[in-house]
């Protein structure tokens, strides 16, 4: 189901997809695309929040602070594990992806 590569209807190779397909009521990933293949998402390893650096963006006075939060998780389309890291900007209420280089601890 997942190992298929989505492509554009007309055949040309479009572009490296990266959304969040699917999110659980509490907002967090459960499905993505990356590259064109859908992911899954087996085990959340890890989260954390991080902010902007405010403290440098002082508009009149006034502190504007960005919130992200992170999710590193392993994910397959079927077969092998991949780790990703997965941020949600608050701000510009986006997703960003990008493959992790960190090893899960045991």
């Amino acid at each position: 189901m997942f190992e298929r590569k989505l492509t554009s209807s007309n055949g040309q190779k479009s572009p490296a997809q990266t959304v969040i397909s699917q999110v659980s009521e509490g907002g967090e990933p459960v499905e993505f695309i990356y590259n064109g293949v859908r992911f899954h998402i087996n085990e959340k390893l890890t989260t954390w929040l991080q902010t902007n650096d405010w403290w440098k963006k002082l508009d009149q006075g006034e502190v504007k602070e960005s919130v992200s939060k992170y999710w590193q998780v392993e994910a397959a389309p079927v077969g092998a594990l991949t780790t990703f890291e997965i941020e949600f900007n608050q701000e510009s209420n986006s997703w960003r992806i990008t493959p992790s280089s960190r090893v899960k601890n045991k």
